[in-house]
């Protein structure tokens, strides 16, 4: 079964969601980071597939949104996790998340119009 644009932009806010959750039970350098920094890992690559499976369309109606930036960072995460820096990634989900989810919301209005 495929997944249509909505559904990926569905998905892509509820990985945030997901994250920011994570977030509020754990600090990244506290007992457990490695838990948190795992579920913020699937989440980040969550993200990422999501976003590969938007059109071109879609990806245009936000560019200022580095979509492709965000898969690639998911094919970091799956194919060279040893590159992976904790601190690079929390200084990523700190900057990033906000205008990502803005964008989505707007597109996801914008197809709930059509």
């Amino acid at each position: 079964m495929s997944r249509d644009e909505t559904e990926r932009l569905q998905d892509v806010k509820d990985a945030i969601s997901a994250i920011r959750g994570h977030l509020k039970h754990a600090e990244p350098m506290e007992e457990g980071a490695d838990l948190l920094s795992d579920a913020i890992l699937f989440q980040l690559v969550v993200i990422g597939e999501a976003v590969k499976h938007l059109g071109e369309v879609m990806r245009e109606a936000e560019s200022t949104i580095p979509w492709r930036s965000i898969a690639g960072l998911r094919d970091l995460i799956a194919h060279e996790y040893f590159h992976i820096s904790t601190e690079r990634v929390m200084e990523i989900v700190g900057r990033d998340l906000d205008p990502l989810e803005q964008a989505v919301d707007r597109l996801l209005t914008e197809a709930g119009k059509s």
